[in-house]
């Protein structure tokens, strides 16, 4: 009887543990420095930053990471070589920003794919093109839309798939605005929703609006008083919300 107890101690203790490391193993960190400047973070240690911005105002972190995307070549999104270490730059538009690179690339628990969007609403004629990233890991899907100017066509919701993330640009006038914003949001039903290149106090002067008429009238927003989030499948909220982070 005291061998079958120690056995099934065992059985059960080992059971505990592989359910405690799956659960650590979904942990995805999603921190915001700005502007459309995220960091995430995968389980295996994986950082990819995304649309990293030059000099623009905002404080300049002292960052690592081991992958860049750079959705187009404005200075507010490309700023690649402002990070540390020896990062892989995945960047979503060819030379001179005539076409979009195919992009389908994977490290350790991190897939990452990208699709062709535009900068304004007639086919780039007026701002050029502009490129959706979309990060996988940890059984999470996260979409940057970054400068996307126009709202998604069939195609390119198909394409995109479950989103269960999406950060979108609210501003408007070098995007689509708060209007425009929220008919993405109720297309794509993302589990969070998280409002980006908006003004805040450091863009006070560019022509942009902030995030009041993103905002107004949607349910479950929550404005977080945090530098960065832990994110999994588990704990993702039942009913889909609106985050606004704090980007200092």
């Amino acid at each position: 009887m005291g061998c079958s107890l120690r056995s099934l101690t065992l059985v059960l203790g080992l059971a505990l543990s592989l359910v405690s490391s799956a659960a650590v193993a979904e942990t995805v960190t999603l921190r915001w420095f700005g502007h459309a400047f995220f960091l995430v973070t995968s389980f295996q240690g994986v950082r990819v930053a995304l649309d990293p911005f030059s000099n623009i105002g905002y404080p300049m972190p002292d960052v690592a990471a081991d992958v860049v995307t750079v959705s187009h070549e404005h200075g507010d999104h490309n700023g690649a070589d402002g990070l540390a270490g020896s990062p892989v730059i995945l960047r979503g538009l060819k030379a001179g920003g005539v076409d979009w690179n195919s992009i389908s690339y994977s490290v350790k628990d991190v897939r990452i794919t990208a699709l062709p969007a535009y900068h304004d609403d007639v086919q780039g004629r007026r701002r050029g093109l502009n490129t959706i990233f979309i990060v996988e890991t940890g059984g999470l899907r996260l979409a940057h839309l970054s400068d996307i100017g126009h709202t998604l066509s069939e195609a390119t919701l198909k394409a995109m798939g479950r989103i269960d993330v999406l950060l979108v640009p609210v501003g408007g006038i070098f995007s689509i605005d708060g209007r425009q914003a929220k008919e993405i949001m109720t297309r794509l039903r993302p589990s969070i929703t998280i409002p980006i290149h908006y003004k805040t106090p450091v863009t006070a002067d560019w022509p942009i609006e902030d995030e009041r008429e993103f905002l107004a009238g949607l349910p479950n927003v929550r404005r977080l008083d945090m530098l960065s989030a832990l994110l999994t499948p588990e704990t993702l909220p039942t009913q889909p919300e609106v985050w606004v982070m704090r980007y200092r």
